[in-house]
């Protein structure tokens, strides 16, 4: 298996979908700029001074706005803080502030008086207006060290004042915020977007790194030897479990059958395509002791209580009752402490799952957060937002692969090398030899071959023999080869396995 193969397969078992996941970030990115623009339009049009009331002839002869600026960066009126309208640049601060936005009354006078925290020079200051739509005349100038005035004479209803002060870097100490921002500014677009597509690429390679190490003994297995029995008496669940350090549709599936198999249900096909299951002993299933506990509850899901029998569309409402389903979730609890109870795993893989998917959902929300923040509150130009989708798109392949991160124990690692010796028998390209026993050594191993993903390569081992359904399988349809037994059987068992694999809980 080349490396390509490699990382390809694990990106399919991951459950990356990378389609939906690139319309998700595209509908953040929609919601966040548009959210964005509206913000900012309302910062534009809203004016630092405001008429509290119009007289009747629409004529206001003076106003004046007092503007302080605080030592430690803060733009205050009597009514508002303007802290955002104070920007660092390289060599100086700027502050600029909308004034007057269509006033909707002619004013006479006005005068915006800016007070500053500490001594400055003529030669340290700038001082500038943007006056447009009716604005007779303006000056500004200071009245004195610590005190800039700016001054405009008949202003239409729908002029616009706009005032601006540059002031040198040691007049006033800015927040930290503002620093950080102006620091991030200052990175070219260039190292965002590398940024953006090496944080996720590197990640991405670290995690397939971890998994491909903790997961080398099934992935790189290329020893020779073959054993035609398994090495312990594991049910196909746990074998699962043990081999991917996950439990997933097959697990089920494979369960089913071992259950058919050791006469616990028969399954029945009917004409029509439909399906059902049927309780194989009269006895109460869910309370036996040879049963694990994960078969209990299993079977608890498949059948209603003091029922024997349950078709296709019984399953698929018990399903749909709930969103997720807890006993599926707690088939699979149940599987991982087993498991682990025997030795396989160093910590049960259920909670090393749980790490790094929490570990993923709460870089997501941190990017989401950041995302939002830089584009409503960030630096211009907001080259950021690469950034912070840069670390969506690891957050989710963090998530993706989650499931792939076992914990496997020394006596795991062992006795998963003695169950790949096993699955290679399963997995032979030939026929089996014939006897009296080949059916029952078919379906002895069809549940270890459904864990392992070569049930057809063993059943072709058995298509050239005379073959005699199980008698816990039973048909409307004629059965007297293996081809059509195995046609019926596995999409009746891939269907169950993948919808309950679906309804569990996410969190297991």
């Amino acid at each position: 298996m080349t490396t390509w193969q490699v990382i390809n397969q694990l990106l399919k078992n991951s459950g990356i979908y990378w389609r939906k996941l690139f319309t998700f970030l595209m509908v953040i990115a929609v919601f966040g700029g548009g959210y964005f623009l509206v913000n900012s339009q309302s910062n534009k049009t809203s004016a630092a001074f405001e008429i509290a009331s119009v007289p009747n002839e629409g004529l206001v002869e003076d106003q004046v706005l007092d503007i302080a600026v605080t030592s430690d960066g803060h733009v205050l009126t009597e009514t508002k803080n303007y802290s955002r309208n104070l920007k660092i640049l390289p060599d100086k601060y700027e502050i600029s502030m909308i004034v007057l936005d269509a006033p909707g009354v002619f004013i006479g006078n006005f005068k915006a008086v800016m007070h500053l925290p500490a001594d400055v020079t003529q030669a340290q200051i700038n001082q500038r207006v943007y006056a447009v739509h009716g604005v007779e005349s303006h000056k500004e100038y200071m009245a004195d060290s610590r005190t800039l005035v700016y001054e405009a004479t008949n202003i239409d209803a729908q002029a616009s004042f706009t005032i601006v002060a540059d002031l040198p870097l040691g007049v006033l100490d800015a927040p930290v915020t503002k620093k950080f921002n102006y620091y991030l500014a200052q990175i070219p677009a260039q190292s965002y977007v590398v940024l953006a597509i090496i944080l996720p690429l590197a990640t991405l390679i670290l995690l397939i790194f971890m998994v491909v190490r903790r997961r080398q003994d099934q992935i790189f297995y290329n020893s020779k030897k073959v054993v035609n029995l398994p090495p312990n008496d594991s049910p196909p669940a746990i074998v699962g479990a043990l081999m991917d350090g996950k439990v997933g549709s097959r697990e089920i599936a494979a369960t089913l059958i071992d259950l058919a198999r050791r006469k616990y249900l028969f399954i029945t096909h009917h004409a029509d395509g439909t399906f059902s299951f049927g309780k194989r002993k009269s006895l109460n299933l869910e309370t036996l002791p040879e049963l694990n506990e994960f078969e209990r509850i299993l079977l608890s899901k498949i059948f209603e209580p003091d029922k024997y029998k349950s078709t296709g569309q019984d399953v698929e409402m018990r399903i749909g009752r709930h969103i997720f389903s807890k006993k599926i979730a707690m088939v699979y609890l149940n599987i991982y402490n087993e498991a682990t109870k025997r030795g396989y795993f160093v910590q049960n893989p259920m909670v090393i799952h749980l790490y790094w998917r929490f570990t993923g959902i709460g870089l997501l929300f941190l990017s989401l957060a950041g995302f939002f923040y830089t584009a409503i509150w960030g630096p211009e130009p907001k080259y950021l937002l690469f950034a912070w989708v840069g670390q969506m798109i690891t957050a989710s392949v963090i998530i993706g692969l989650s499931n792939l991160m076992p914990t496997r124990s020394v006596v795991g690692t062992t006795t998963l090398r003695q169950w790949m010796q096993f699955k290679k028998y399963l997995e032979l390209n030939g026929r089996i030899d014939g006897g009296s026993t080949l059916e029952d050594r078919y379906n002895l191993f069809l549940p270890y071959a459904i864990v392992f993903g070569v049930e057809v390569e063993w059943t072709k081992r058995f298509m050239s023999e005379t073959y005699a359904k199980p008698d816990w399988y039973e048909s409307d349809t004629s059965v007297v080869t293996l081809e059509t037994f195995a046609g019926e059987l596995f999409p009746i068992i891939s269907y169950i396995g993948e919808s309950l694999d679906k309804s569990h809980e996410p969190t297991v």
